[in-house]
């Protein structure tokens, strides 16, 4: 396994079975799984950059606090560019407030999209 940190991604090892470009959470033991809502109190750390097929195997996350965007994949409806986004089930992205905002849309989209995403990591 090869570790990559370069400031905007990370390595992590996955707990489980993850899909590509949603929402990730750091576990007690400091590996990743989907996160489920921000609201829980969940160490949000950033999107998944690919598909993870088992538990063990490791995955980039595009961090949060690395800046620029990432893909992120929407929940719902997202009518505008530059609406704020904020954590949903599954690890996808949504519109309604729950926690602090994750970052902002650079396009429209329909529920399950992958979305291009300005980061902007917030309490």
């Amino acid at each position: 396994m090869s570790t990559v940190i370069n400031g905007t991604q990370r390595t992590f090892t996955a707990t489980g079975t993850m899909s590509a470009y949603i929402l990730a959470k750091l576990d007690t033991d400091g590996s990743v799984s989907t996160a489920t809502k921000v609201a829980s109190g969940e160490t949000r750390v950033g999107f998944t950059t690919r598909e993870v097929l088992s538990a063990g195997d490791s995955t980039g996350i595009a961090l949060l606090n690395g800046g620029g965007t990432a893909y992120g994949t929407s929940v719902g409806t997202i009518t505008n560019a530059g609406t704020a986004l904020y954590g949903a089930s599954g690890g996808k992205l949504g519109t309604t407030a729950s926690g602090g905002v994750v970052g902002f849309s650079l396009t429209s989209a329909s529920a399950d999209d992958v979305i291009e995403v300005l980061l902007h990591e917030s309490a």
